[in-house]
């Protein structure tokens, strides 16, 4: 794992999470948490081959997610399915290059297809990289914690595949 990766978590987590007693939330511990696990690679990390870059993605979401499962059961699925629609389940195309819609008006980038002209205030401001892997379904989880704690019975709504 890149120093990067750490010094982002722990920006993200001074600035949104920081004080969190809720351990299904995201704060400082969690996201260095995440972060160390075997299971979260960096894209010079993963897999040139689809298929083997789709197990190793699956097991990033339920790393990331799983935290999430009693207070919203079923998420790991859905979040599996929605990235599975959205992305083939790969944060980069076989070359390496970061997976980016192709539609020319559309700015969504990695597994999560995370709309990076969009969210660039939050990403930004919270020290997070959506075009790394890990930083994408953290990210991801960023978003939807968000929908939550507003209520929104979709907290998938941000998906077009949700």
């Amino acid at each position: 794992m890149k120093l990067r990766s750490l010094t982002s978590a722990f920006a993200l987590a001074a600035m949104l999470f920081a004080g969190n007693a809720n351990a299904e939330t995201l704060d400082a511990q969690e996201i260095k948490r995440l972060l160390e696990q075997p299971e979260m690679l960096d894209n010079n990390e993963l897999s040139p081959d689809p298929v083997e870059q789709a197990k190793q993605v699956e097991a990033m979401i339920e790393v990331v997610f799983e935290p999430l499962e009693q207070r919203v059961p079923g998420i790991v699925d859905k979040v599996i399915d929605i990235t599975d629609c959205e992305s083939g389940l790969n944060h980069l195309w076989p070359d390496g290059t970061l997976k980016i819609n192709p539609d020319p008006k559309s700015s969504a980038a990695g597994a999560m297809q995370i709309l990076l002209i969009t969210h660039r205030p939050d990403y930004q401001r919270v020290g997070l990289d959506p075009k790394n892997a890990p930083e994408n379904f953290i990210f991801g989880r960023y978003m939807i914690e968000r929908k939550l704690k507003q209520g929104r019975k979709n907290p998938y709504e941000d998906w077009v595949c949700a």
